[in-house]
Order: C-alpha cells, then structure tokens, then sequence
C-alpha cells in the first residue's frame, strides 16, 4: 500500500481516498490526479482487498475508487465495514452497467468511466459526493436510458404514482445534473429540489440517487431518446 500526503490550500472539507485500481497505466493517471486535487487530504493506493481492510480499519475512508473489476455487489470488506464504509466511486471499462452491479444489494454511491477519467471528471464526482449527490457520467446515463427500449418481461415492476415535478426531476436524475443544475433548469431553488429528489427516493425504495435512476429505468418511468 502506497500513501501520498495532499495539502493544497482548501476553504472547507477534505477527503481521506483510498483505491483499489490495479490497471497500471489508469493507477498512475488517478494517482497524479487525485494529489492535485485540492478536496483531497490523503490517498491510499490499495493493491488488494487486504490493503484495502487495513485502509478501512487504520481510519475513516470517505471515498474508495474501485474499478469494475475488482467490485462484487457483496464485497465481505465493504460490508464489515458498516457504518464506517465508505462512499464507492466505481470506474467503468466502458459506458454499460453490468446487470450484477445494478442487481445487487449494494449499488455504487457514484461512476466514472476509464476513457472520461480527467481531473475535471475526478473532482467533478468529489464535489458531488460531498454535497451528498451521486456522479453519474452523461455516457453511462445514456446507456441506461437505452435498455429501457429493450424491457425484459421478467422484471418485477414497482407501483409509483409521481407527481409533474417529480417526473420533470426524474430524467435529470438520470442524465447525472447535481441540485442546483436541476434548480436552474426549472427556474425553482435548490431545497426545493432537494425536497423532490428526497421524495423520489422514498416513492422508488431506493438508498440513493443512482439506485433511484436504475428503478425507474427497469419500471419504464424514464422514457428513452
């Protein structure tokens, strides 16, 4: 396990990461990403699921990057970690989701895809994560949108009655707008959407902002372009 020492001059909240990306060319790339980056305090390169139990039991973790394949819905590490696990950024090979991720009973607070992995991108998902939203590049969005055309017959559909405002909020959910984009848009403020998204939430069953936007893309709620 790698440690690298971040203080850039930074008016509020910092970040303890810690990753476990294992590709090496992409290590390297976060790696000079995250220790410019002024949200972040102290990073801990994992070269395994061990270093990444030590990481999480050394300190409180806020933000862990994964990439996709190292990522199982029921990781034992994540899950002993209970009220100390931190936020999950996973990194994506490509825009698609694997069923098993959606599927499983921990869906990531948050994605970034390899081929979109900028230092504009990487904060970009931090600042959202610290304002308690859920990156989601608009890619990966897209593909979602995409397998609405393609419903399989199988899947189970909630019942959810929303309301105008909700289903105007809902599309932008998908398309990964933090509050105050969504704010803009409709002209209205930011605790107002605040208030709606948190409605969603509960109507959809969902933990969060992502597993909010996968239920209503497999109840059909979101229509495709």
């Amino acid at each position: 396990m790698t440690q690298t020492l971040c203080h850039p001059p930074f008016q509020g909240e910092q970040l303890v990461v810690t990753t476990l990306v294992r590709n090496g060319f992409l290590q390297l790339g976060l790696r000079a990403v995250l220790s410019t980056t002024p949200l972040v305090k102290e990073v801990r390169h994992c070269d395994d699921w061990s270093e990444v139990a030590a990481a999480l039991g050394a300190e409180m973790v806020d933000v862990l990057f994964l990439h996709e394949k190292d990522y199982h819905p029921v990781q034992g590490v994540l899950a002993e970690a209970d009220g100390r696990r931190p936020k999950v950024l996973l990194v994506l090979s490509g825009t698609d989701v694997s069923e098993e991720i959606l599927a499983g009973p921990s869906v990531p607070d948050g994605f970034l895809v390899e081929s979109e992995l900028t230092a504009t991108a990487v904060e970009d998902a931090l600042q959202r994560i610290v304002a308690g939203e859920v990156p989601m590049p608009t890619s990966v969005a897209r593909a979602l949108l995409h397998r609405v055309r393609e419903p399989e017959p199988q899947r189970w559909h909630r019942a959810v009655s929303l309301t105008g405002r909700e289903n105007d909020v809902l599309p932008m959910l998908a398309e990964g707008l933090s509050n105050k984009q969504i704010a803009r848009r409709l002209g209205i403020s930011s605790h107002g959407v605040k208030r709606i998204v948190a409605s969603l939430l509960l109507k959809l069953g969902a933990p969060n902002r992502t597993a909010a936007v996968v239920t209503a893309i497999q109840n059909g709620l979101i229509a495709p372009d």
